[in-house]
């Protein structure tokens, strides 16, 4: 059984809800009105960046800690809410646990209403995504169950199982004009034993092409990198942000050169962490090598030749660097911060040179954090130590290297928070 929908193009008017609390927790509401397509969570924080959002009634002592975030907050509000047309998310501890006990938190989220199909294949089914025109981008993909009406079925028995494909889908379907799903836990794993669960998949129909220049003037660029190569991420302006990336191989003809059929034959080949490793490596710098091999990506299919499919985008930005146990700041004359990636460890040698500089492969990338703890201010503290980003690679010196924009300050109106209950602060 499965099912596909799609809107028309016009968006980004999300409407909102604020409910009466009852006795155990606010219920913050995110809705795309009919028409106007999917969620896409952009940013979230739950804890506290200021003394006077939702501080009517509350002792000076529960609003004091300015630096509270629960690091996961994107990640919780990305796995209930993104593809849905409209969810409800309870504004309380036992969603978010408390990243910080004694103080009276809220919910900082903005998102956007995407144009965008959508399809449903449930549980030991097969279906296929197509485009009559371009190619295929995957928006977002779960393998779970979030409610309990999709995909009728007597062992529905939770509406919480949450396993995001986003990236495995991408890797496999995006830039090709149809793609396979196969509902399965042979395939994706099952997340929530006993609970019989569906593939969503939001996803659109762009034109492919290996160089574009988007509506903005962010110059954007794909091409493949043969196993064995180098492949070689550059921006004359800006810094790099990784799109979409895959080391694997989806069609026989591409890096296909003198390969016997037997190492071409495997079209189903996909690393399902080459986003994040090439996200880690050169997201924020100017320019990046990556080796294209087994020792960089491991070996997701022994005995098929491989390639790096990747696209990504230069993007305007500024950049800050403070090496460790220092402390700088960022801000803007006009408007306000926004983070678009932050990495404390080391990607390089020559930066914050030091003799316990020894390794240039040091990934812990603290975006998600900054975000929540500068986005929308005029300036932010920094403070690249230990005690704060935790030690990812000991006995090596780090430094903290943030790529950020201003932008203008005006809030819109998809931006809101709502406060957690007295209730919460016990728990």
């Amino acid at each position: 059984m499965d099912a596909a929908t799609e809107t028309p193009a016009a968006v980004d008017a999300p409407q909102v809800s604020f409910p009466t609390p009852n006795a155990t927790s606010t219920i913050l509401y995110t809705t795309c009105l009919k028409g106007l397509g999917f969620i896409k969570v952009n940013w979230a924080s739950y804890g506290r960046s200021n003394r006077d959002t939702c501080s009517s009634g509350r002792p000076p002592s529960q609003l004091s800690n300015t630096k509270c975030h629960q690091q996961k907050s994107l990640r919780i509000m990305s796995d209930r809410c993104n593809g849905m047309s409209s969810c409800a998310v309870p504004v309380e501890n036992s969603v978010f646990y408390d990243p910080c006990p004694g103080t009276y938190k809220y919910l900082d989220l903005s998102y956007t209403c995407h144009s965008v199909k959508r399809s449903v294949t449930c549980e030991n089914n097969q279906n296929a995504i197509s485009c009559a025109k371009g190619s295929l981008f995957i928006h977002h993909a779960n393998y779970g169950r979030r409610d309990r009406l999709t995909c009728p079925h007597k062992l529905a028995k939770t509406s919480h199982c949450y396993h995001s494909q986003t990236d495995n889908l991408r890797g496999r379907c995006n830039g090709k004009k149809s793609c396979q799903l196969h509902a399965s836990n042979a395939v994706f794993s099952d997340p929530c034993h006993g609970v019989n669960k569906y593939l969503e998949v939001t996803y659109s129909c762009t034109q492919s092409s290996l160089i574009v220049l988007c509506h903005n003037g962010i110059e954007g660029k794909r091409y493949a990198e043969c196993e064995g190569e180098t492949g070689h991420l550059s921006c004359g302006w800006g810094f790099i942000k990784v799109i979409s990336a895959s080391y694997g191989r989806s069609n026989r003809d591409t890096c296909s050169s003198g390969r016997p059929p037997s190492q071409l034959s495997n079209t189903q080949c996909h690393q399902h962490q080459s986003l994040r490793i090439m996200s880690d490596r050169c997201n924020g710098m100017s320019s990046c090598a990556v080796p294209v091999t087994n020792s960089v990506f491991s070996d997701p299919c022994v005995g098929t030749y491989k390639y790096l499919d990747i696209s990504y985008t230069c993007h305007p930005a500024k950049r800050s660097v403070t090496c460790e146990h220092n402390q700088n700041v960022i801000s803007c004359d006009t408007g306000s911060l926004f983070i678009h990636h932050a990495n404390y460890g080391r990607r390089d040698l020559l930066t914050c040179p030091h003799e316990h500089a020894t390794t240039p492969n040091c990934y812990h990338s603290q975006t998600d954090y900054l975000r929540g703890r500068c986005n929308r201010k005029t300036s932010c503290q920094l403070n690249a130590s230990n005690t704060v980003f935790s030690d990812p690679c000991r006995g090596v010196n780090k430094y903290l290297e943030v790529t950020y924009s201003c932008t203008p300050s005006s809030r819109p109106d998809h931006l809101y928070r709502r406060p957690h209950t007295a209730v919460d602060q016990d728990r």
